[in-house]
């Protein structure tokens, strides 16, 4: 069986490394929605005649936006990928400069898209001859500052191997960065510095640098990766008994301690832009899988579900 027919969680993103060499110039938005349509493109096997809807809701939950802001942001990042072309080079040696995305059609829901068949190349297939990486979709778009996704891909693409380098002519080339970045302390504050600070402090790794010389001049920067440590649980380990006991509760529990939660103070925060009844779905999915979120989300739902409800 191909790989990319591989069943992934809803949490998880695969994406084919060649996709995001293609991310070149692109708006941090621009490169959500790719990343949202892959799997999404997976799923139905999609064709350029099948379109694709990214949600106004769950662009704006899975980016933590406001959703008054999120189909905005969608509109003007669709007809820029409509507008986009990239080049690449066929079998047999040719050249070919090819469109994203065919066309948008703009809903109440949000943005229907077709996409080129190249493209859908690039979202859906996933195997050895195309290789891909995966992670968290709650932590790659949640990033914000330019150039920030782009490291983060790069930097999970080597993290078992825990370094990579990048020359500086890699690094426009990779990044489609303007001639003004030549100067290295315009490299350094608005490309290398703003991406990886934040990579540092919202994601599950940490990424640093150092420069590289030849003779004086700085010619490459060198990157080591390794993940964060996991964050211990406070109150409930994650083992099998405490999965297991969350997992036997029944759905009419699950139903009436979800709605219960939604309006606990302490844990108001994780709502994002949902109101009280999307956000009791969102925890009612965590009580039913516990891992399909970050530890120390599961283990907030937890203990406010000991201490706001009757659940012993």
């Amino acid at each position: 069986m191909s790989e990319y027919k591989k069943k992934y969680p809803h949490t998880t993103i695969a994406v084919q490394n060649k996709m995001t060499e293609c991310f070149k110039s692109m708006s941090v938005d621009e490169k959500r929605i790719l990343i949202i349509a892959s799997p999404l493109a997976r799923n139905i096997n999609a064709t350029e005649q099948d379109e694709i809807l990214i949600s106004v809701n769950d662009f704006a939950d899975e980016c933590g936006i406001k959703i008054n802001s999120a189909y905005k942001q969608i509109e003007i990042a669709s007809k820029r990928l409509v507008d986009r072309s990239f080049s690449y080079t066929n079998d047999r040696g040719k050249k070919v400069y090819s469109n994203w995305v065919i066309d948008a059609t703009y809903e109440d829901a949000g943005v229907s898209l077709r996409f080129t068949a190249v493209v859908l190349l690039m979202l859906k297939v996933l195997d050895k001859l195309n290789p891909y990486t995966k992670y968290k979709k709650d932590i790659v778009l949640k990033l914000k500052k330019d150039y920030a996704i782009d490291f983060y891909h790069i930097a999970k693409k080597f993290e078992k191997i825990g370094k990579f380098g990048m020359s500086i002519d890699e690094m426009f080339t990779e990044f489609g960065l303007p001639d003004s970045y030549r100067d290295l302390s315009n490299l350094k504050r608005r490309v290398l510095k703003t991406a990886i600070d934040e990579i540092n402090e919202h994601t599950d790794i940490q990424l640093n640098y150092s420069p590289v010389k030849d003779g004086r001049t700085v010619v490459a920067y060198a990157f080591t990766v390794k993940e964060k440590p996991k964050p211990k649980l406070i109150e409930q380990k994650r083992d099998d008994k405490t999965i297991d006991m969350f997992c036997s509760l029944s759905d009419s529990q699950i139903n009436m301690y979800s709605s219960i939660l939604s309006k606990v103070s302490s844990i108001s925060d994780l709502a994002g832009a949902k109101d009280y009844q999307a956000f009791a779905i969102w925890i009612s999915n965590i009580l039913r899988d516990p891992k399909s979120v970050r530890e120390e989300t599961a283990t907030r739902i937890f203990k406010a579900l000991h201490q706001k409800t009757d659940f012993k």
